[in-house]
C-alpha cells in the first residue's frame, strides 16, 4: 500500500479533534431513550480508540507533559491509582476505568491546546456548538409534541413524554433533558457572538433560527423542572451581565463600582424572580393545554411512581395532568446523599475508597445502602472517592486554573474574541455551581463530565492564544 494512501486512511484515527467530536456525539445519544444501549456499546469502542490517541498524541509526543499544572494532574492520577490498589476489591477494574477516563479528560480535552492550532480548535468548537443546538432543539421539540398529544408513552420499559409531573421528552432522565436545553441555549449565545459569526458564517444559524431554538429549549427547560439546571442558566446569565457591566470601565472609581453593583444586584433579583415566574407560567399553561387537547386514557405514572388507570367512560373522574413538582423535597434527596457521603468519607478520610467502590461500600457501611448509585455532587464524589489528599490536589488545580482565567478575563477585554472567552468563562463558573447538585466534574463517564472538560479546554485555548498577542 502506498505511503500516501496509508496516511490518508489512518490520519483520521490519529486526529484528536475527530476523536473529541465523535466521543461527545456518542455520549449525547446515551441521554436518548432507545439509543442509550447502542450508544453505550459505541462509547466502549470509542474509548479504546481514545487510548490510541492518548498514547500516540499525548504520551509519545509528550504533549501530556506540556499541559499547564501537569504535575498536579499527574499527582491526582497517581493518587487515584494508589487508592484503587489500597482498596483492592472486585471493583478494581471499574476504579481503573474511572482513572483512565480522568486521564482522557485531563489531556485529550483540557490539554487540547498543546496539540492543535487555535484556528482548528475554533473550528471544532463551532461545529460542536452547532451540533448541540440542532440536537437539543430537535429532541426537545419531539419531546414537547409527545407530551402535548400523548401525555405519556411506555415502550419496552422506557417512559417518554411526562414522568412524575416533569417533562422527560424522549430523554432517559428529566435532568439530562434540562442539561441538554441549557447547553443548547448557551451554544446559541456563543454562536451569535459577532467574532464567531464573522469567522463561521452560516445561513442555517441566523438570528431568527437561534431565537426559535432558544424558545423551544427554554420551554423544555421550564417543563423539565430541574432545579440544578435552572441554577446553571441563572448563574450563567449573572456572570455574563457582570462581565458586560464592568469590562467597559477603563478606570476604577468608587462611583463606578457602586453604580455597577446596584445594577448587578437589580439584575440578579430580576433574573431570579422573572425566571421562576416564567417557569410557573409555562408549567401551568402547558398543563392546561395538555388536558384540553386530549382525554387521558393512558396509564399515567404519578409522583409516587404508581400507575393510575383511567377509565375512558368515567370522564368526570379523570385525573388531570399537572407539570411541576408541588410539596416536594427541594433537594430531591441530595441532603440524604450528603449525609451518606460524609459517612462513607469517614471510612477512609485520607485516601478515599475509590469511585468504583461507592455502591459496594454503601451496602457495607450504610443502612439499606446508598439512596442512588452515586452522590449527585461532583465535589463530594471526589472527596469520598480519593480522600482529603486527592480532593486537595484536585482543588489546587482548580483554584490555579480559575485564577489564571480570572486574571486574563479583563486583560483581554479589548480583543475581538473577548466576548467568546467571557461566555466560555461564564459557562465554567455556572458549571462549578451546577456540580454541587449533579454527578459531574470528574468521577463519571458521562456527557455531563466530558462537556465540562471540553468547554474548559476551549477556554484555556482562547486564553493561551490571547496571551501570545498580549505579550
Amino acid at each position: 500500500m502506498p505511503e500516501c494512501l496509508k496516511k490518508s486512511l489512518f490520519s483520521p484515527f490519529c486526529n484528536s479533534s475527530i476523536f473529541r467530536i465523535v466521543y461527545v456525539i456518542v455520549l449525547s445519544f446515551e441521554m436518548i431513550a432507545f439509543c442509550d444501549t447502542f450508544a453505550l456499546a459505541c462509547r466502549c469502542v470509542v474509548l479504546v480508540w481514545g487510548a490510541f490517541i492518548l498514547i500516540r498524541n499525548f504520551i509519545i509526543n509528550r504533549n501530556a507533559f506540556k499541559v499547564k499544572y501537569k504535575w498536579i494532574l499527574w499527582a491526582f492520577i497517581l493518587m487515584g491509582i494508589f487508592t484503587s490498589i489500597w482498596n483492592l476489591s472486585i471493583d478494581f477494574l471499574p476504579n481503573m476505568a474511572f482513572i483512565y477516563h480522568s486521564i482522557i479528560c485531563f489531556f485529550v480535552f483540557y490539554g487540547m491546546y498543546t496539540e492543535k492550532e487555535h484556528k482548528k480548535i475554533e473550528f471544532e468548537m463551532a461545529f460542536l456548538l452547532k451540533y448541540f443546538i440542532v440536537f437539543s432543539t430537535i429532541t426537545s421539540f419531539i419531546g414537547i409534541l409527545v407530551a402535548l398529544f400523548k401525555a405519556q408513552v411506555s415502550i419496552s420499559g422506557y417512559y417518554i413524554g411526562i414522568l412524575r409531573s416533569r417533562l422527560i421528552g424522549i430523554h432517559t432522565n428529566s435532568n439530562l433533558l434540562a442539561l441538554s436545553n441549557i447547553i443548547s441555549i448557551i451554544s446559541c449565545d456563543i454562536i451569535n457572538d459577532k467574532y464567531i459569526k464573522g469567522k463561521f458564517k452560516s445561513k442555517l444559524f441566523s438570528v431568527p433560527v437561534l431565537i426559535i431554538s432558544c424558545i423551544i429549549n427554554f420551554v423544555s427547560l421550564f417543563l423539565s423542572d430541574s432545579n440544578a439546571s435552572f441554577l446553571f442558566i441563572v448563574i450563567y446569565s449573572i456572570v455574563r451581565f457582570f462581565y458586560v457591566l464592568f469590562s467597559n470601565y477603563k478606570e476604577t472609581r468608587i462611583s463606578y463600582i457602586a453604580k455597577g453593583s446596584i445594577f448587578l444586584v437589580g439584575f440578579c433579583i430580576l433574573v431570579v424572580l422573572g425566571s421562576f415566574s416564567l417557569r410557573d407560567f409555562f408549567q401551568n399553561g402547558i398543563s392546561v393545554i395538555i388536558n384540553d387537547i386530549h382525554k387521558i386514557e393512558e396509564p399515567i405514572v404519578d409522583n409516587d411512581n404508581e400507575v393510575i388507570i383511567i377509565n375512558p367512560n368515567e370522564s368526570s373522574n379523570r385525573e388531570e395532568i399537572s407539570i411541576g413538582r408541588e410539596n416536594y423535597d427541594i433537594s430531591s434527596g441530595r441532603i440524604t446523599l450528603l449525609k451518606q457521603g460524609i459517612k462513607l468519607f469517614m471510612v477512609n478520610p485520607w485516601i478515599g475508597i475509590g469511585r468504583g467502590n461507592l455502591v459496594r461500600f454503601g451496602e457495607k457501611y450504610l443502612e439499606n445502602g446508598l439512596v442512588f448509585s452515586d452522590l449527585h455532587n461532583g465535589y463530594l464524589t471526589i472527596l469520598v472517592s480519593y480522600g482529603l489528599l486527592g480532593f486537595g490536589i484536585f482543588m489546587a488545580f482548580s483554584f490555579l486554573t480559575a485564577f489564571d482565567m480570572c486574571s486574563y478575563l479583563f486583560k483581554a477585554n479589548l480583543r475581538c474574541d473577548s466576548g467568546v472567552f467571557s461566555k466560555l468563562f461564564s459557562v465554567c463558573v455556572a458549571y462549578c455551581a451546577y456540580s454541587l447538585f449533579e454527578k459531574t466534574l470528574l468521577s463519571e463517564i458521562t456527557f455531563m463530565v466530558v462537556f465540562f472538560w471540553l468547554i474548559l479546554g476551549y477556554t484555556i485555548s482562547y486564553m493561551n492564544n490571547g496571551y501570545k498577542y498580549l505579550k
